[in-house]
């Protein structure tokens, strides 16, 4: 019998959607954990390449205004897909292709009106990249258009489908460290941006949080006073996109630092603390340093790494987030997903919630619903 391949269309032919496998260097180590699938060979760093990945998917349309991008798209993945269309007009490929997947990697700031599309065009599941939306205006409306439509919609903060956060959050919940008072998010680097490289970290302080957000404070770096809003038109370029330094609160009584510098080297770390222990790890690091205390009171180290298996959370990445939209679907569409827009929801409002706090003095502000 003949297995069911479903139709993936993917609106946007940037790196992240499109580049092709890069030999395995110092990152493999991070890309992927050698969870059964040759992330140990290849760094995996687009849809087009995860989906190649997957004996139950194919990519049959692609879109983008580009004529080079979509001429570089065919050259890359022609011989992989050679019934996979071209189109320059994202409503036609909805209208042709019958797609059971849409994947929206565009501009920040047209997410919503590609996904709201989608889902009233009849897709069985959409994946958009992160951050879902520029507004809270847009945000809601991508949820509760998917939610109407029974289509689950997957959001491109990857290590909501890591191993690694999975057992942390579950030893978290299991109060292995106490309840979790406090979390410290440190960002830096060049490109250390709210938006467009904050959306992840910030992604794993509300995914450890565990709660909604309802308060912030947020101080933005010089230069950006006049900023109301974020518009999704500075992309990939640092001098658009603002560093930040905030405090964020839960309903749970979690409260969180976020240091986000420019000024300061590479790298995001998570330090998650509670009444009994205290759980430190670097995003790309692949393993976390659990420290408590023994009867005595001296430190007790020891190194959280799953071996690739976490309940069921058996690949990293986009090639989960794909498995379990494929589930989603064969399940009729009434689950959620666990990088959804439900969850990244959370993010925006942290994001925007700094904007708002700015111009009012960085004072601490409710978070925009």
């Amino acid at each position: 019998m003949t297995q069911r391949k479903y139709r993936v269309g993917i609106i946007g032919l940037s790196g992240i959607t499109s580049g092709v496998p890069l030999p395995a260097g110092p990152r493999a180590a991070w890309q992927g954990r050698k969870v059964g699938l040759p992330f140990d060979r290849e760094i995996i760093i687009s849809h087009a390449a995860c989906v190649a990945l997957m004996p139950n998917a194919e990519v049959v349309g692609y879109c983008d205004l580009s004529a080079d991008l979509r001429d570089k798209f065919k050259e890359s993945w022609g011989s992989t897909w050679p019934e996979a269309k071209g189109y320059d007009d994202y409503k036609k490929m909805l209208a042709e292709a019958d797609l059971d997947i849409l994947t929206v990697g565009t501009g920040d700031n047209v997410h919503a009106r590609m996904v709201v599309d989608g889902a009233n065009a009849g897709v069985k599941a959409v994946f958009c990249e992160k951050p879902l939306a520029v507004s809270m205006e847009d945000a809601n409306e991508m949820i509760k258009t998917c939610r109407d439509k029974n289509v689950p919609l997957s959001v491109g903060h990857t290590r909501a489908w890591d191993p690694l956060y999975h057992k942390i959050r579950d030893m978290i919940r299991d109060g292995e460290i106490g309840p979790l008072a406090s979390i410290v998010a440190i960002q830096g680097g060049a490109r250390a941006m709210l938006f467009r490289n904050g959306t992840h970290i910030l992604h794993g302080v509300t995914f450890f949080a565990d709660a909604d957000p309802t308060h912030v404070s947020g101080v933005l770096e010089e230069g950006f006073d006049d900023w109301t809003e974020y518009k999704g038109d500075g992309g990939k370029k640092p001098e658009n996109d603002p560093a930040v330094s905030g405090l964020i609160m839960f309903e749970n009584g979690v409260r969180a630092l976020y240091e986000c510098n420019k000024k300061t080297i590479n790298g995001s770390t998570l330090h998650l603390q509670g009444s009994k222990g205290e759980i430190v790890f670097g995003l790309n690091q692949g393993y976390a340093t659990l420290r408590t205390e023994n009867d005595g009171g001296d430190d007790v180290t020891q190194i959280i790494k799953p071996l690739g298996i976490v309940g069921s959370y058996q690949s990293m990445g986009y090639v989960a987030a794909y498995e379990e939209l494929i589930s989603l679907i064969e399940a009729g569409g009434t689950g959620e997903s666990v990088g959804s827009g439900r969850e990244a929801r959370r993010v925006v409002q942290v994001m925007n919630g700094f904007l708002k706090s700015h111009q009012a003095g960085s004072s601490l502000v409710e978070v925009p619903q």
